[in-house]
């Protein structure tokens, strides 16, 4: 469920695996775990500690215009050198069909020059996957993440650190051996401890009904028909203001994952979506959603990925309602052996903002945003518990709203270890 455009994470979009070769791919499968949601039913790999430090230097830590917004700002630079310290422990047990995952993180970032920046957050999720005989399968999940907020998007030059809970539930029923039904639920909030954002306080609900087919040849086709709601409990009502504090939002989409061949992938999605608010009408919107994206194994060693997006998001500003966005990413990964290997990644994006609020605003002009994002990484494992990763990144983003353009580079090295 998409909240604001500045809130949320980027619609679902082509992402590369972890390794190419067996060996690669079953060191990072038992390296890894800690992301539980991608963690197959019915294999665990025990118990994890890892410890990770990073050391990085961003030129634009607040996405500021340029020098001139930086002194507006009372800002004696722009960039800053900082550093994460991260601790996790998980657990993972799997017994007669069933799977308990546990994963706790704490990052502890500490800036040099921007020292009001610094935070902890910590993210616990619980997950049970269960079974019920060979036809009823499902899951139910608690979950706490901290983050602060980006500011590529939130344009305020202190620290913001959003607190967001979440419980969902699904359940799935297998119809006949390659077709099943089911439902899944969530509900959740949105806070701000530090009482930086309290208009962006938000509580969350939403069921989804999926039938989904999976054959044997591995291809996933799913069909969802989602009813979501969601209300800012900070955001006044009385007459006169011009802020929306509750909308309900339908969506129907298809999603399919195709194997066309050993190590060759397509992804597509296919959407409507259409969000009724409660106050202004003239805030309504609908619209479709689509991605495209191939997934190329060239060689045992080398891979190659690509997809294009098209997404109506919501926006909240006096002269529109939501933002179209158009986008491209691709991607490239080599693997000089199963402990080397380097990706690269090229995103280019392209946002127009529309809609009628209904505020009596009207301008020649809509704002639209265009970027271009590129990056590269190496990641060395140097022992079975061991890896360093090396990561350079460089966004350009133009706005025809003054104020809004912005450019940085980022340089990060960081040593991990898993035990």
């Amino acid at each position: 469920m998409l909240l604001f455009e500045s809130d949320e994470l980027n619609p679902p979009d082509l992402t590369l695996t972890r390794g190419l070769g067996d060996e690669s791919a079953q060191r990072a499968a038992e390296e890894r775990g800690s992301a539980p949601l991608d963690l197959p039913l019915g294999r665990g790999i025990g118990s994890r500690i890892s410890i990770g430090e990073t050391i990085a230097y961003d030129s634009n830590v607040f996405r500021l215009s340029g020098p001139a917004a930086a002194k507006s700002a009372q800002l004696a630079r722009m960039g800053d050198w900082y550093s994460v310290t991260r601790l996790g422990l998980g657990l993972d047990k799997a017994y007669a069909g069933q799977q308990w995952v546990l994963d706790y993180d704490l990052s502890l970032a500490r800036y040099g020059a921007f020292e009001f920046l610094n935070h902890n957050a910590s993210t616990a999720v619980g997950r049970w996957r269960w079974t019920a005989g060979p036809e009823w399968n499902g899951e139910l999940s608690a979950e706490h993440r901290e983050a602060p907020d980006d500011f590529a998007y939130y344009r305020q030059q202190q620290r913001s650190l959003a607190v967001t809970r979440q419980l969902t539930g699904s359940a799935f029923y297998r119809l006949v051996p390659d077709w099943q039904v089911g439902v899944q639920a969530g509900q959740g909030s949105r806070r701000y401890p530090d009482g930086s954002r309290p208009g962006n306080e938000i509580d969350f609900a939403g069921v989804d009904t999926v039938l989904r087919y999976v054959p044997a040849s591995g291809a996933v086709v799913a069909i969802t028909r989602r009813r979501a709601s969601g209300q800012y409990p900070n955001v006044p009502t009385v007459s006169g203001g011009q802020s929306e504090s509750r909308f309900e939002q339908d969506e129907l989409f298809a999603d399919a994952s195709l194997p066309i061949k050993s190590g060759t992938r397509a992804l597509l999605r296919v959407g409507t979506v259409k969000r009724t608010y409660g106050r202004f009408p003239q805030n309504d919107y609908s619209g479709r959603n689509a991605l495209a994206g191939l997934e190329w194994k060239v060689t045992p060693r080398t891979q190659l990925s690509g997809a294009l997006r098209y997404d109506v998001e919501p926006a909240q500003d006096f002269v529109s309602s939501y933002v179209a966005t158009k986008g491209l990413r691709l991607g490239a990964l080599w693997e000089y052996s199963p402990k080397l290997r380097v990706e690269g990644r090229l995103e280019w994006r392209n946002a127009e903002f529309r809609g009628d609020p209904g505020l009596g605003v009207r301008t020649g002009a809509r704002r639209e945003d265009r970027g271009v994002l590129a990056s590269v990484a190496g990641t060395w494992q140097i022992s079975p518990g061991t890896r360093w990763i090396t990561a350079l990144t460089r966004e350009q983003r133009e706005s025809n709203e003054a104020g809004l353009s912005f450019n940085y580079w980022t340089l990060a090295g960081s040593l991990q270890w898993v035990f």
